[in-house]
């Protein structure tokens, strides 16, 4: 195997956190479609897919390298919000999170001079500067809105 049973043990663990991350999107998006705001649920949806395919590049890294996935228990994400920002805000703090965990992750590769870890965590590294900043704007121009957050949607429709 070219993964300790320490760092399959990890990934496994982060396999259920991007999962619960996906979750999390969906019930953002949920929210916002109830609420009539079709372009922000449909952004959320998708960033629900793009966290599912992060989970599934580290079941294929685990299977490729000899170990064996193991898929956690989900906790249930949160599904109310009292405002779009609060909703933009809970996806902001996930994703600056899930950047700990892959620093995490990364130091952990480091510290068993895993280099095949390492190597496969540079993507993750690299993702999560997309994921944050795009959260990030998504938050100040949900922000920058107010109350009325029918501009965000004719903004999304414009971009």
């Amino acid at each position: 195997m070219l993964i300790s049973q320490k760092i399959e043990a990890e990934f496994n663990n982060q396999i259920g956190n991007e999962l619960g991350n996906s979750h999390q999107y969906l019930a953002i998006a949920a929210y916002f479609e109830k609420e009539g705001l079709f372009g922000l649920a449909k952004i959320y949806a998708k960033q629900a897919d793009e966290e599912r395919e992060h989970a599934m590049k580290f079941v294929k890294f685990i299977l490729d390298a000899g170990g064996t996935p193991r898929y956690p228990a989900i906790p249930e994400p949160r599904n109310s919000f009292s405002s779009a920002i609060d909703a933009a805000q809970l996806a902001y703090d996930s994703e600056v999170r899930t950047t700990d965990q892959i620093y995490a992750l990364v130091e952990l590769a480091l510290s068993e001079r895993n280099h095949i870890a390492h190597n496969f965590l540079q993507w993750f590294v690299s993702e999560q500067l997309e994921e944050v900043s795009s959260a990030d704007t998504r938050l100040n121009v949900i922000r920058r809105a107010g109350p009325n957050v029918l501009m965000v949607e004719a903004y999304l429709a414009h971009t």
